[in-house]
């Protein structure tokens, strides 16, 4: 009769049963342990993530939506700048006065609007035509040559100046404080406002026109959001005064109405998924721009609703940081629910909060630790296998040559030595050698494969990255280099240039009347104009250090070292004549086709000067070549 091992018989005492108890207790700990300091790590490196793609989409955006802005203020200023230089011109007043007296004419009650039809396009007797320009003027005070001068000099510009935007801004005005307005928008104001009944339009109550000329500044401002019924939609006006008198007087002010739906959108949709976005003014109360589930109390509040009045307290900590805030810069603000990024819109008094609540990450954090836990309860049952294997079998010289070989594995480039491992025993960590043996060739084999995978992903990414490289600095259009490369060559070369003490020539080329030529022959055989004008400047531009690109439009961009300016002259108008040479048709030209307008500047750069004096010159020489005629160069003057 074969005596037993008490050791392995046994069933409660044994040590298989002791084993597997031990490794059931440790694995469990150990896979607890793992799941709290995996929840904390996921849960700091998910925030982390969070809180820098917060930052960087937050950045973006602030930038984003400060550029139609940025583009009310410049035109606001621009218009304002033209009417002081025409309204102090003497000559221009008695011609602005006679102006008055054509486009307007006096209602019963003293009121002025512009003449019948001319809101639909009919002309003057002198062929101008205003079409989409109306105006209304209150009868408070009968306009003397002064107020008729500034009323007819703010229609005529607020017509150039709205008809040059049109599409991208719903209107444009100038204010006068006698209460009156020209307008330039899809709607006539003259079939729209009067001033009797109770409908009567009342100016001085419109906020732009209380604030703008109640403050002797003449910063832009922004109204409140209100809601305009005529267009279903909510609205805000940016406007600018002029520069006031010693008196602390204006005398028009700049006017824009802005359809808030567009941003109102953008802003409803973050980049982050996930996250949603509020806006709200930088007033200390949080008077709200847009915020999710709160725009019906804003529309019956007429725009009033803030934060503290609703009593959002959980935004509260947004508030408190408004006062640090950097335009454009965007911080992160840790309130009682949400992660936050959020910083002042440039050019607004906007803020704008984009929310990542912090209960959307706790489902990801949970997911990973269900997979910690699965993974212990995997190594508990691999563990439980071998240790049953080891005590039932009483294999641990195999099984240590086994784990030598394992420990090997991947150590070196060299195959398993099968002759090192228990392959040839018939029991179970025989068969567990030979399969190790067999997967580690398949390791092997899988190492090198990858080796080689890696190598030629490689090579794949590095071609994919130059032709990024290239895509990111090549017009779409054309083929040449875009205003981003041309910016970086720019000031690479005027880095150079200061160095060298050498010539740098920069030709600002734009082709003459290329707008008519557009809507004549169409916008698909304006592309195919552009490409040849391209291709021309390109064959003209082969020389070392030489640079084309296309700087936006219809304007092109050489920027080159030369030894002097006649050399430069001369390949500048080799470029004009290389265009003409194309022979490309255009009946609204008066040369018949097309042509180039080139301004061609030429400076040694010093410390003092920078690129942008450079591109100054050549764009204020491009100006003096349309100016003159067209087609044609213009060297700028040294000064």
């Amino acid at each position: 009769m074969v005596q037993q091992d008490p050791g392995l018989s046994s069933g409660k005492h044994s040590l298989t049963a002791r084993a597997l108890r031990l490794a059931v207790l440790r694995i469990g700990l150990v896979s607890l342990c793992a799941g709290a300091i995996s929840y904390y790590v996921n849960l700091s490196s998910l925030e982390k993530a969070i809180t820098t793609q917060l930052l960087l989409s937050t950045e973006q955006t602030l930038q984003r939506e400060s550029l139609p802005f940025n583009e009310i203020k410049d035109l606001q200023r621009n218009f304002l700048n033209e009417f002081r230089s025409r309204l102090d011109n003497p000559g221009s007043r008695a011609a602005l006065v006679q102006d008055f007296d054509r486009i307007f004419y006096r209602h019963e009650d003293g009121s002025y609007t512009q003449r019948p039809m001319l809101f639909e396009g009919e002309p003057l007797p002198d062929g101008r035509r205003f079409a989409g320009m109306s105006a209304t003027y209150a009868p408070d005070m009968p306009p003397d040559d002064d107020i008729k001068a500034r009323f007819a000099l703010s229609y005529i510009l607020s017509y150039k100046y709205g008809s040059s935007v049109q599409g991208r801004l719903f209107n444009f005005y100038g204010v006068v404080p006698e209460k009156g307005f020209p307008i330039y928008q899809q709607a006539d104001i003259a079939k729209v406002f009067t001033y009797s009944g109770p409908d009567a339009l009342k100016l001085e109550t419109y906020e732009f026109y209380a604030r703008g000329f109640a403050s002797p500044a003449s910063e832009t401002l922004f109204t409140r959001m209100y809601w305009d019924a005529s267009n279903d939609a909510w609205m805000t006006t940016v406007a600018t005064p002029d520069v006031a008198d010693a008196s602390g007087k204006h005398q028009i002010l700049a006017c824009v109405d802005v359809l808030l739906d567009e941003l109102m959108k953008r802003t409803a949709s973050p980049f982050v998924d996930g996250a949603y976005s509020t806006m709200f003014i930088a007033d200390g109360d949080g008077t709200l721009i847009y915020y999710p589930g709160k725009m019906d109390q804003v529309k019956t509040s007429e725009g009033k609703a803030s934060i503290r009045s609703l009593g959002l307290d959980g935004d509260y900590p947004l508030l408190e940081t408004v006062p640090a805030l950097t335009p454009g810069k965007a911080v992160v603000v840790q309130t009682r629910d949400d992660i936050v990024a959020m910083g002042l819109v440039p050019g607004t008094p906007w803020a704008l909060a984009v929310h990542f609540p912090r209960a959307h990450m706790v489902p990801a954090i949970l997911n990973n630790l269900l997979i910690v836990v699965a993974l212990g309860l995997l190594t508990l049952l691999v563990e439980i296998f071998i240790l049953r294997s080891i005590l039932q079998k009483q294999v641990a010289i195999p099984l240590f040559r086994l784990m030598q070989a394992t420990r090997s594995l991947g150590l070196s480039r060299e195959r398993l030595n099968r002759d090192r491992l228990p392959v040839r025993s018939a029991d179970e960590i025989g068969e567990l050698a030979r399969d190790f043996a067999s997967m580690a060739d398949r390791i092997q084999d899988a190492q090198e494969q990858l080796e080689l995978k890696v190598k030629d992903r490689t090579a794949a990414l590095e071609e994919a990255n130059r032709q990024l490289v290239v895509l990111s600095t090549t017009d779409g259009l054309t083929g040449i280099a875009n205003r981003r490369h041309f910016d970086e060559t720019l000031v690479n070369e005027w880095r150079r240039s200061v160095r060298a003490g050498t010539l740098l020539s920069l030709m600002l080329i734009d082709v003459d009347l290329f707008k008519s030529y557009n809507d004549h022959y169409g916008h698909q055989a304006g592309d195919d104009c552009l490409r040849s004008v391209a291709n021309a400047l390109k064959v003209h531009a082969q020389r070392a250090g030489d640079l084309v690109a296309r700087y936006g439009g219809e304007e092109f961009v050489l920027i080159t070292t030369t030894p002097n300016a006649d050399s430069a002259l001369q390949h500048a108008q080799a470029l004009g004549e290389a265009v003409e040479a194309l022979a490309l048709p255009h009946a609204r030209s008066p040369f018949g086709f097309v042509t180039v307008s080139i301004g061609l500047a030429v400076m040694v750069l010093m410390e003092e000067v920078t690129a942008q004096d450079l591109l100054k010159q050549a764009d204020q020489a491009l100006y003096m070549a349309k100016a003159r005629g067209r087609n044609q160069t213009m060297l700028a003057s040294a000064s």
